[in-house]
């Protein structure tokens, strides 16, 4: 069965995450539906590069099926795909890849990106973060340089999550001003359970003043969850980037 790479981008607010639930609509849900409508199958596995949480957005997000056969031209598949995808969920590319490609376990990095704006604007509602008060965007970013490397970031993951290791190996980091306020920029090869939001989250108050930057490595030293900052409002957070060997430009 030859498999298939699928890119997304999708507004995470109508949704409880990516992955499919019983009783909760899931981004997962409505990509199997369409590709069970489009393939003309009774059911269709789509299987995510990791999940999102409620109300986190994506702007390349990539899942892999298998279907019966060659599915021919891409741009062709994806048109009709989007043809019964709801309006919050847009197909963008299609890849043939091996049949051991995996959309999670052969990604090499990924990026995340986090919104704040400073006035209220109602065509960023849901979208990104709205913070009236002034932050001190160079001590946020200083912070963060200290978040580079391979380290154990337990003390930024959700509290009761299982992962076998908190280490992450997080290769880029920035925060910097924009015209509507605030973007924090992310890239790693992996990310513990709402570590994202809990690094900005921990910023925010460096930002305001209430802690040094300096403070950030002593949390990140700590590995204790009670010395980070309250996490993020998920509606400012995107899956921006995932990278794949055999995938040239995969990212948003």
């Amino acid at each position: 069965m030859p498999r298939y790479f699928l890119e997304l981008a999708y507004d995470g607010t109508p949704y409880r995450g990516w992955q499919r639930q019983a009783a909760a609509p899931s981004v997962q849900e409505e990509v199997e539906r369409a590709l069970r409508m489009r393939l003309r199958r009774p059911k269709v596995n789509a299987v995510g590069c990791g999940r999102t949480d409620t109300g986190v957005h994506a702007s390349s997000y990539f899942l892999h099926f298998d279907a019966d056969q060659p599915l021919g031209e891409g741009a062709r598949f994806v048109h009709g795909l989007n043809a019964v995808l709801p309006p919050s969920i847009a197909g963008k590319r299609l890849h043939a890849v091996a049949d051991d490609a995996h959309a999670r376990f052969s990604a090499t990095e990924r990026e995340y990106t986090y919104l704040i704006h400073r006035h209220k604007d109602p065509f960023l509602h849901g979208r990104s973060h709205l913070m009236t008060v002034d932050l001190d965007v160079a001590a946020m970013h200083a912070a963060c340089r200290q978040l580079v490397g391979k380290k154990d970031f337990s003390c930024f993951q959700r509290t009761g999550s299982d992962n076998r290791t908190g280490l992450c190996n997080v290769r880029q980091v920035r925060w910097e001003a924009t015209a509507a306020g605030f973007r924090f920029t992310i890239s790693a090869d992996r990310f513990l359970r709402n570590m994202v939001r809990a690094i900005v989250g921990t910023s925010i108050r460096i930002g305001r003043g209430f802690w040094a930057p300096g403070y950030m490595a002593e949390v990140l030293a700590s590995g204790d969850r009670g010395k980070a900052g309250k996490s993020a409002p998920a509606c400012g957070l995107y899956l921006s980037r995932v990278e794949y060997p055999f995938i040239p430009g995969a990212e948003a």
